[in-house]
């Protein structure tokens, strides 16, 4: 899928991205050679009109990838890979999903980024095992109605909400009962004084992604977060880092922060706020080895990255 395994993900849950460790097969002719060994299809988008006719001949199949490839309808007969956990259709044009596909009850992760959906399926609420949906990217999609239909996925804990162009979070966030970890990257005029009073109210919300929101600051609302495990502040080169530094001191139970391509320098002259974490992720700055060597020798017990 398009999720990096990024280190706040290994350290913090146990969640694995489907395909990794199996051989990705292009094209069928490819995979109708020892077809009960494929498990990862990522079809070329010539390959798409062959899928209602050949997709049933793969038991095992767990992952299926038809992205970039401007389909507006989707294709017949995925609902017979039974097996299905991860299906990606992301930058396409799609604007809905077939019902058929409530047949799919394995699947885990569904991937819609950068398409034309509106409203969320229907048919997401109603699969058992589904943990993981990428909504990005996707310009008109109403966020207040999406909310209300993503509290009825029962087991949803990671949810992607990049490049909407979001100014407030909803309170209807607050039904998504079980969510774990919130993308809301690439959503420059994202208001989070008030936002992390929402956010607050997501009782298991563990690990929030702010990555490319041109931060400034760091509201001392933060603090309302005090179940946040993980913080990921990528790519915010203007975000003023001593009003960070002074504001993360008030999250107990913060391990993992990420401040990777910052055009960092130096930081603050006291740590202290810094000091609970296990992992501090600083590659992609500028840090004089000088500054390197200060900043481990205050933090002994982080794993500090440079």
């Amino acid at each position: 899928m398009k999720i990096p395994i990024t280190l706040i993900l290994i350290l913090l849950t146990q969640f694995t991205v489907l395909g990794q460790i199996n051989e990705r097969y292009t094209s069928f002719d490819q995979a109708l050679k020892e077809p009960e060994k494929v498990k990862w299809l990522d079809l070329d988008c010539t390959e798409i009109p062959r899928v209602s006719k050949q997709i049933y001949k793969y038991p095992n199949l767990e992952a299926l990838y038809l992205t970039g490839c401007e389909l507006k309808e989707f294709p017949e007969g995925i609902e017979k890979i039974k097996n299905l956990e991860l299906l990606n259709v992301w930058n396409n044009n799609l604007s809905s999903l077939p019902i058929e596909l409530k047949a799919l009850d394995k699947l885990t992760v569904v991937n819609l980024r950068n398409n034309n959906f509106k409203d969320l399926p229907r048919i997401l609420t109603v699969l058992p095992n589904l943990r993981e949906i990428d909504l990005s990217d996707n310009e008109h999609l109403n966020l207040d109605g999406a909310l209300i239909s993503l509290s009825k996925v029962q087991k949803l804990d990671f949810l992607y909400l990049d490049g909407l162009n979001i100014s407030t979070i909803p309170l209807e966030i607050k039904e998504l009962k079980f969510l774990k970890e919130l993308h809301l990257s690439d959503n420059p005029n994202l208001d989070l004084v008030n936002g992390f009073a929402s956010l607050s109210q997501v009782p298991n919300l563990k690990i929030l992604v702010l990555t490319d929101n041109r931060l400034t600051f760091i509201s001392n609302k933060i603090k309302l977060l005090n179940q946040l495990n993980g913080l990921v502040l990528d790519n915010n080169p203007d975000i003023e880092i001593g009003n960070l530094v002074e504001n993360l001191n008030q999250l107990p139970n913060l391990k993992v922060l990420l401040l990777r391509k910052n055009e960092l320098t130096k930081l603050p002259e006291n740590l202290n706020g810094l000091s609970s974490l296990a992992v501090l992720e600083l590659s992609g700055n500028n840090f004089p080895e000088s500054e390197q060597l200060r900043i481990k020798s205050l933090l002994p017990n982080t794993n500090v990255v440079f």
